[in-house]
This record gives structure tokens, C-alpha cells and sequence, in this order.
């Protein structure tokens, strides 16, 4: 990976692990009961698939379904209506809460993007020892970072200047309730000095695990197009779903910088509204769209790629494996492969989930060549 991508890069790891919610072990995973149907299967209490009772599969929010949807996004929305960052004194709503594991330096990292009162994205990065976030663990501290610009869509140019964006720097306690990932909340405290006059701007921050299933997305609407940048998430489907309603004249959606999904479950519904809406998906050659942005743009009724584009593709992670370890007949698979069916086709939908997993690791990112795009028939069109 080359180094000024390193930002992409965590952030796609980042992004990988949380929009899973298994974290069981593969052994684990794997497990099936002897069983001859489905009837003996459920007096196991076990998960009848594909002629086979599977021990420790339980069905779910990756199971959204099409009337489960709007209530589902509106209800999440609305959960993480009251969290924020107060500044010196203002407050500001977050645009994105990114928490991300770093096993290498031991470090556990918090990255919130918000708007400030100028109109312009700014990042804060909060850092803690991984042991911070074990279970017991109910008071930790960060040091902090605040940067003058919006991490998660950084351009290549800029991510190689990225300390040059650090306008402060200072450190917070943490108090951390809630022992799971539906029910746990961090209250961050602390000050921040800057770097321009040395003066003290002391911050809190209120968010909750929740807030990283939200996403960060923009859409601009520039004529009969709109341009897409940013994280996925349920944020991304409330937005196409006002597009739609409220730009019929919107016919092509330009993907720019896409980095990946942090809600695969609302994502999947995502696709199936731009198909179901017959756009056309586009990536320029200055286009990056990786992991569920490219899920997204197979949603596609026409298919634009413009040589040059970057399209990425790799496993996802089930906490302690990849995807790729898991049979073809596993139940985790079952819901990217009716999804990649119904936007790509029947079998080449299924083939082209399947090739992505053993593409890379969900760690990992494998740029899609332009002779692959065509081998999967991602593009119907592609232009120079």
C-alpha cells in the first residue's frame, strides 16, 4: 500500500470491521448439527440453509427487509439525534464518528468529522490504549488532534501532507457506559491548545457506537447529475430517498470518493433504490470507490467507467476471519448474494461477490484492472 493512501486505508479497515456485527470465532462459525431437515434442525435451535443446520447462525439486522426499511433508518436516525461536540463554546452536530482499531500500535482511535461554524469540515482524532476499550475498563483517556480539513475524503495529494492540516492538539477523559455495541456511550471531556496562538479551547463530545452505522455522505446536485463523496451509511439511503423525490430530473449518479459502507445491512437498500429508480452510475478517472461503493454503483442500470477510475474490492471481516474462509454454502453470504443478483444479474452477481472475497482481505484493497471490469461485466459502458 503506498503511503499516501495510508489514510484511505484505515479508514477502509476501519469501515470493514465495524459494518460487520459478528465477532465469533471461525471455528465457531462453521459449526453445523447433524441433522436430516429443517424441522429437527429448529428443535436444535440451529439455522436451516442450504440443506444444512448451522449451530451458532442467528439471523441479523443484515436482514432489513423492504418494509422494515424506512422505519429502520428513520429509528436510527433519530437514536443519535442528541450526540455532538461542544467547541469553545459552540456546538456542533457530528457528520461522522469513526472508532477503529490499530492492533499494530495497540491503539484505539476515535475520529469525529463535523462542520464548524464557517461551513468548513473539520476533523477530530481522539487516541486511547487499546485496553481502554476492554469491557471493565469504565474511565479512560485520550489524546487529541484537530485537524482543519474532513479525513475521510481526502484527495491523494492531500493525504500526503497531512500534518500539515493539524491546527490543535491537547488530550480528554473519557467516561464509557453501556457494555455493547447497541447500548454503549462515551462522554469525552477535555481541552485543545493551538497551534497558531497557544490558546486553550476546551471540547466534550457525546456519542454512542450507534453513530458509526450513520455515514457521512454528500450529495451535489449539478444539472441532470449528482456527485457522491463519502462514507456510506444510513445517512446515504435517507438522502437518495429525498433525491428521488425531490430531483426527477437527476438521471446519472457521478461516484467521486466512495471509500466503502459502514452499514452494509442499509446500503444493500441503498442499491436497490437507484436501481429501482434507473440511474446510471459513473466513476470519472479521478474517481476511488472501494468495498460497498462499489457495491453501489452496480446498482447501476447503466454502468459508466471512464479509464483512469480506481475500484476497489476485498473480503469483509467477521471479526477474527475474512469472508473468503467461510463456504460458499455458509448463511452469511445469503444476503450479498441476492443483492449482487438482482443488480448484476443471475450468476454473474454471485460469481463477482464471490471473486471480490478472494480478491483481498478485508484488511487488504485490490484495484480492480480495467480487463477485470470488463470480466465481471461491471461496466456497460467504459470511456477514455
Amino acid at each position: 500500500m503506498k503511503k499516501k493512501n495510508y489514510l484511505f486505508f484505515v479508514l477502509l479497515v476501519a469501515i470493514s470491521i465495524i459494518s460487520c456485527k459478528s465477532a465469533s470465532g471461525l471455528e465457531e462459525v462453521l459449526k453445523t448439527y447433524s441433522v436430516a431437515n429443517k424441522t429437527e434442525c429448529e428443535t436444535k435451535d440451529g439455522y436451516w440453509y442450504k440443506d444444512k443446520c448451522w449451530a451458532n447462525f442467528k439471523e441479523t439486522n443484515n436482514n432489513i427487509t423492504a418494509s422494515e426499511i424506512d422505519a429502520e433508518v428513520d429509528k436510527q436516525l433519530t437514536s443519535v439525534k442528541d450526540f455532538g461536540l461542544e467547541l469553545n463554546n459552540n456546538n456542533y452536530k457530528l457528520d461522522l464518528f469513526l472508532p477503529q482499531i490499530d492492533e499494530e500500535e495497540n491503539e484505539f482511535t476515535f475520529i469525529s468529522v463535523f462542520t464548524n461554524k464557517n461551513g468548513k469540515k473539520q476533523t477530530l482524532v481522539q487516541v486511547a490504549p487499546l485496553k481502554a476499550m476492554e469491557k471493565e475498563k469504565k474511565k479512560f483517556s485520550v489524546q487529541s488532534v484537530l485537524f482543519d480539513a474532513d479525513l475521510s475524503v481526502l484527495k491523494d495529494n492531500q493525504e500526503a501532507k497531512i500534518s500539515s492540516y493539524i491546527i490543535a492538539k491537547g488530550k480528554a477523559e473519557v467516561i464509557k457506559t453501556g457494555d455493547n455495541e447497541e447500548t454503549m456511550l462515551l462522554d469525552f471531556k477535555g481541552s485543545l491548545s493551538s497551534k497558531k496562538d497557544s490558546s486553550t479551547m476546551p471540547y466534550t463530545v457525546k456519542a454512542g457506537m450507534m453513530l458509526t452505522g450513520i455515514g457521512n455522505t454528500t450529495l451535489e446536485v449539478k444539472g441532470n447529475e449528482v456527485y457522491l463523496n463519502g462514507i456510506l451509511g444510513t445517512i446515504s439511503y435517507k438522502q437518495f430517498k429525498n433525491l428521488i423525490k425531490e430531483h426527477p430530473e437527476v438521471k446519472t449518479i457521478v461516484l467521486e470518493k466512495v471509500p466503502g459502507s459502514i452499514n452494509d445491512a442499509v446500503n444493500m437498500h441503498t442499491g436497490k433504490l437507484i436501481k429501482n429508480a434507473g440511474f446510471t452510475t459513473k466513476v470519472l478517472a479521478n474517481s476511488q470507490i472501494s468495498s460497498g461503493g462499489v457495491d453501489l454503483f452496480c446498482a447501476g442500470r447503466k454502468r459508466v467507467v471512464t479509464k483512469g477510475a480506481k475500484i476497489g474490492v476485498h473480503s469483509w471481516s467477521g471479526g477474527s476471519f475474512s469472508a473468503g474462509e467461510l463456504p460458499k454454502d455458509h448463511p452469511a453470504h445469503q444476503y450479498q448474494i441476492a443483492y449482487f443478483n438482482e443488480v448484476l444479474g443471475s450468476p454473474n452477481g454471485e460469481d463477482f461477490y464471490f471473486y471480490t472475497l478472494q480478491s483481498a482481505s478485508f484488511n487488504d484493497i485490490h484495484w480492480m484492472s480495467i480487463d477485470e471490469v470488463k470480466t465481471w461485466n461491471l461496466a456497460t459502458e467504459i470511456n477514455k
